[in-house]
């Protein structure tokens, strides 16, 4: 048995996999929000009554701080385990990462890239992960990375619109795709929605002109994004896919090639 842990910007995701069974795409990840007050005793309850893992993987994009309260609680808890983090690589067996400078790159975001492998490799993909922020990343088939684009979540366009200006509500307001906005909170939901479908296709138009046939989507607003797109990939004769524990795929990916 291994531990696969995800710790984002705001929820630390986890599985415990058995060493030798294949991870599943569909497979739906544990989750806490480690902004709780009370996060590292909700995390505890959770691993208590679990078997003792022989190793822990661990993809981490929130503050080393927290990713040393995560490692010590592991500790606690199971002993003295190997205890592996994911950083970014150039090369993998089967895929090129495009980065000038690896360490740029999220660990999360390496990992989802390296989940896509698991599911399409031989084909023409997009990564694109609805989260706090919203990351697209263009594969070609077997594995070449081409690149990608970092934008604001819908939450974090509305934050920002919100502390910046005067009278712009942070929330309220609906979306409709065939008619346009009549008032201010019905504008401010809609040009968010739009922002970010839009930065999806205008990757796509720019980068990858020949339409990636497979789109694969995680993140907490995954759901959203996915109704979001639809009609655009219909038209591109493209499939959507959502993954949840794209990331977490990734980190079992990354588990294979390390001896432990």
């Amino acid at each position: 048995m291994i531990l696969l842990i995800d710790i984002g910007n705001s929820r630390i995701k986890w599985h415990f996999q058995a060493e030798q069974q294949p991870f599943a795409p569909h497979t739906q990840p544990f989750a806490i929000n480690h902004h709780d007050a009370d996060w590292l005793t909700q995390l505890s309850h959770a691993w208590s009554n679990v078997t003792r893992p022989k190793a822990c993987f661990i993809s981490n994009v929130a503050t080393s701080a927290r990713l040393e309260q995560v490692q010590q609680l592991i500790h606690t808890l199971f002993g003295n385990i190997n205890s592996h983090i994911v950083r970014p690589q150039k090369h993998t067996a089967h895929f090129t990462l495009a980065y000038d400078e690896v360490q740029q790159m999220g660990a999360d975001r390496f990992a989802q890239l390296l989940g896509a492998q698991a599911i399409c490799s031989e084909r023409n993909h997009l990564i694109i992960s609805a989260g706090t922020a919203t990351t697209i990343d263009g594969v070609l088939a077997h594995g070449q990375h081409l690149g990608g684009v970092i934008a604001a979540s819908i939450d974090l366009m509305r934050t920002s619109l919100h502390q910046h200006t005067a009278r712009l509500p942070l929330g309220g307001g609906s979306f409709s795709p065939n008619h346009p906005p009549r008032n201010t909170l019905d504008a401010l939901a809609s040009g968010a929605r739009l922002a970010r479908q839009g930065a999806v296709l205008s990757f796509m138009n720019h980068y990858m002109p020949d339409a990636p046939s497979h789109w694969l989507l995680c993140g907490g607003d995954a759901e959203l994004l996915a109704k979001d797109l639809a009609t655009s990939a219909e038209k591109h004769s493209a499939t959507i896919q959502i993954v949840p524990s794209l990331c977490l795929l990734g980190v079992w990916q990354f588990s294979q090639s390390i001896d432990f």
